[in-house]
């Protein structure tokens, strides 16, 4: 099956993050990493994993391949995807028999149905504006079957990741008296400053949602924020019931935590029930 492309727009976050993804050191980098990121990432998958063991598996926003042997040791029926085509290069260099497509997660070329589990790790659905997120979490809830899950990560708009301190001199640690890497450490500390200015702009702030600058990579990713009450309430929109959130140490937020957790992401369980 072929991905959709989606026309670019302007301004669109997508379209900011589609090209901050296809950067040669944004590639390096999710190129070389491998296995469970943290403890609540591998909690999360494995609370779902015996229900649909050996059963068809989606996994969006593949990056560099990261997921894709974790998925595999649930079932071998795998397909991973990205919008991000160098991306799925380095997937494909990295794994040359597994299953990967380019294709957006708003618009997903799959039929009703089709999956009992799909993933979106390494909060990739804050990638996009609201519209976008609200229509992934239908397209997902479309693709899933009656019983399927949903499980991915985002960020807290009431953690430290919103609005990050800056300069980050942590981008020294390690370069000693060393030319070289002091050159390198401060060429990445003025290019966090440059892409900070340049999409200051973008900044909006509505209380439960937001959208920033993303201290990661050199602040070249402009991505929503989102409190864990409110990704509740959208996912319950598109017709899912929340099963779990779990911190990134895998401690579970109890439903009276979920408003005022400063978890700086969380990762969610979500069952897919009538829309």
């Amino acid at each position: 099956m072929a991905g959709v492309a989606l026309p670019p727009v302007s301004g669109d976050l997508g379209q900011i993050n589609r090209k901050a993804f296809q950067r040669r050191g944004v590639l390096r980098h999710f190129g070389l990493v491998s296995g469970w990121l943290e403890p609540g990432e591998q909690i999360a998958v494995s609370s779902v994993a015996a229900m649909v063991r050996g059963a068809p598996i989606l996994d969006i926003g593949v990056g560099g391949g990261r997921t894709a042997p974790l998925m595999r040791e649930i079932s071998p029926d795998y397909c991973g995807i990205d919008f991000a085509p160098a991306m799925l290069d380095v997937a494909r260099r990295r794994f040359p028999t597994f299953d990967f497509r380019e294709m957006d997660a708003r618009r997903l070329d799959f039929n009703d149905g089709t999956f009992a589990l799909a993933t979106f790790s390494y909060n990739g659905i804050d990638a996009v504006d609201l519209e976008g997120r609200l229509a992934i979490m239908h397209e997902v809830h479309r693709v899933l079957r009656s019983d399927g899950y949903f499980v991915f990560s985002t960020l807290n708009r009431n953690g430290r990741e919103w609005l990050p301190h800056w300069p980050n001199w942590e981008v020294f640690d390690g370069a000693g008296l060393r030319p070289m890497r002091l050159l390198r450490a401060t060429a990445k500390l003025l290019l966090s400053g440059v892409n900070r200015l340049r999409w200051s702009g973008r900044r909006r702030d509505f209380g439960d949602t937001a959208i920033g600058s993303l201290a990661a990579h050199d602040y070249s990713l402009v991505t929503m924020f989102t409190s864990p009450l409110a990704t509740q309430r959208q996912l319950e929109a598109a017709g899912f019931a929340v099963v779990a959130m779990f911190d990134p140490n895998g401690l579970a937020l109890a439903p009276e935590d979920r408003r005022d957790s400063s978890a700086p992401w969380y990762h969610v369980v979500a069952r897919k029930g009538a829309a």
